[in-house]
């Protein structure tokens, strides 16, 4: 999507098998048949836990301020390939990881994708829930 967004990475953590994959993936900036997804792979990082967060930006102009150690759980920006950098993470993720989108565009759209742990995921979408008060 070309949407001018948020992208926030929540309880991505990434399962103990495939942390050298993800870690060779964010050191070369590649991933095999996936060349779209390196500008993710430029900005992301695994912090000591496990957990995919985000370098925070040389600017500053991050949506969150940066935490001690240089990171912020979501970045700006328009994310083309949002479907799939969460194909990718879904092979990696444990259950509940979520990328979560917020548009920063008039519309105020908000959707993303959930992970299973198992190598699935399914999509997210903001939707009214509950009677009119």
């Amino acid at each position: 999507m070309g949407y001018e967004s948020s992208f926030h990475l929540v309880g991505v953590k990434i399962k103990p098998k495939s942390v050298n994959a993800v870690k060779e993936a964010l050191e070369t900036g590649k991933v095999r048949g996936l060349k779209s997804v390196q500008y993710f792979l430029e900005v992301a990082v695994l912090d000591a836990d496990g957990y995919l967060t985000f370098k925070a930006s040389e600017d500053g102009l991050d949506p969150y301020c940066a935490f001690d150690d240089g990171t912020v759980p979501a970045l700006s920006g328009k994310w083309y390939e949002a479907e799939r950098i969460a194909a990718w993470l879904r092979k990696h993720s444990a259950k509940g990881g979520r990328m979560v989108f917020h548009s920063l565009e008039a519309d105020g759209e908000a959707w993303g994708w959930q992970f299973d742990g198992q190598g699935k995921m399914r999509l997210l979408k903001l939707r009214p829930v509950g009677k009119w008060r």
